[in-house]
Formats: C-alpha cells, structure tokens, sequence
C-alpha cells in the first residue's frame, strides 16, 4: 500500500486546499453581491450560484449567513479604513519636523470623490454589527488594532512638533476617530464644508490648556 503512494497529494492537505480556493470563491462572490445590492441585498442563494457551490457547502466554510457576512464586512470596512490611513501615512511620514498645518492636511475631508460610498458602507457596517454578533466581535478586535496604531502615530507626531505647540490627541482619538460623516451628507446645504472643518481643527489641536 506504500509504493507508489509518494506521489500523492497527501490526503491531510487535499481538504485544506479545497476549503481555502471554496472560501476565496465565496468571499469574491458575497462582495460582489455586496457592493451590487448592498448588504440588505445580499442573497445566499445568488453568493452560492456566483461561487459555484452549494449554501450547504458555503456554510460549512463560514457557519451561517452572519458568518459569510461578517467576513466581507470586516474586510470592506478595514480596506476603506487602511485607504484613509495610507494617506496620512503619505503626509505624515518621514523624521523630519511638521506643523499643525501638516497633520490638518493628513485627516480625511467631510467631502472627497467617493465619500458619500464610504460614510453610507461604514454605518451600513455599524448598523448590521449591531445585530451580528460575530461581525461585532471582529470589528471591536479590528478598531483596538487600529486604536493602537493611532496611538503611536500620535507618539511619533507630538515627538516632531515645535516643542511649544502641545497636541490636543482627544481631538483625534475622541472626536475624529468616532465621527460618522453620513449625518452630514444628509444636511444638504447646512452640511459642514472642508474649509470650516480644515479651519475649526486648526482651533482644536493645539492644547491651549498647557500653553
């Protein structure tokens, strides 16, 4: 029973590797139904059509339609988020001084070519993580992440500033890494500008309390 079995894909990695390509295959067919229809859209049965597979077979992979959901949430959310952060890391990057101009210039606008997409996927996210427990769970691990990565972001900023200008981090941490953009695309006219925004940072990050 041994000779000749060598040349075999060993029997332990043939499920993994099946597993691994029927996950891919979901996963791209579940975000394409995402982004097509929305999240309250999404059909099981049009994933699984797209995916080539049984719900059956698709849910074994991921345990149920909060689980499937959960993953292309999760990787929509983060990939939106790491967008925005690689152009503060764009601005910001490098040892040399800055100014609070330069971190002003590095946060993201009320207004930009794709933001309404972005606020609208972002509370949609929200908004299911309420209900989906398994997509709660991994957003609140991934935002820690991002939390932690803020943090020495932050380190590195206060340590390249004039030392006469002390920065305000719970504008940041607090206000801007909490705020949900989607109310103000709902204000029409009355929504806040990027110049009063640009302009009301500039006000709020230097830490006036300590100068």
């Amino acid at each position: 029973m041994i000779v000749g079995y060598s040349w075999r894909v060993p029997l332990t990695e043939q499920p993994d590797a099946a597993v691994a390509d029927l996950r891919s295959r979901v996963l791209v067919a579940a975000r394409t139904e995402v982004v097509n229809r929305g999240i309250l859209g999404m059909r099981v049965a049009n994933v699984a059509a797209l995916a080539g597979c049984s719900i059956t077979s698709m849910y074994r992979c991921f345990g149920s339609r909060d689980g499937l959901l959960a993953e292309v949430l999760l990787g929509l959310y983060e990939e939106s988020f790491e967008a925005l952060y690689a152009v503060v890391r764009e601005k910001l990057g490098g040892i040399g001084p800055i100014t609070i101009d330069d971190i002003v210039a590095s946060i993201p606008l009320p207004h930009y070519d794709t933001s309404r997409r972005d606020h609208s996927l972002r509370s949609q996210v929200l908004a299911v993580a309420g209900t989906n427990p398994i997509l709660r769970s991994r957003l609140a691990e991934s935002l820690r992440t991002r939390r932690l990565m803020l943090n020495t972001l932050l380190d590195d900023v206060q340590s390249r500033l004039p030392a006469e200008t002390p920065l305000n981090r719970d504008v940041i941490t607090v206000l801007i890494f909490n705020l949900n953009w989607q109310y103000n695309d709902l204000m029409g006219d009355w929504a806040v500008s990027n110049e009063e925004y640009t302009s009301l940072l500039r006000h709020l990050l230097v830490n006036r309390r300590n100068k």
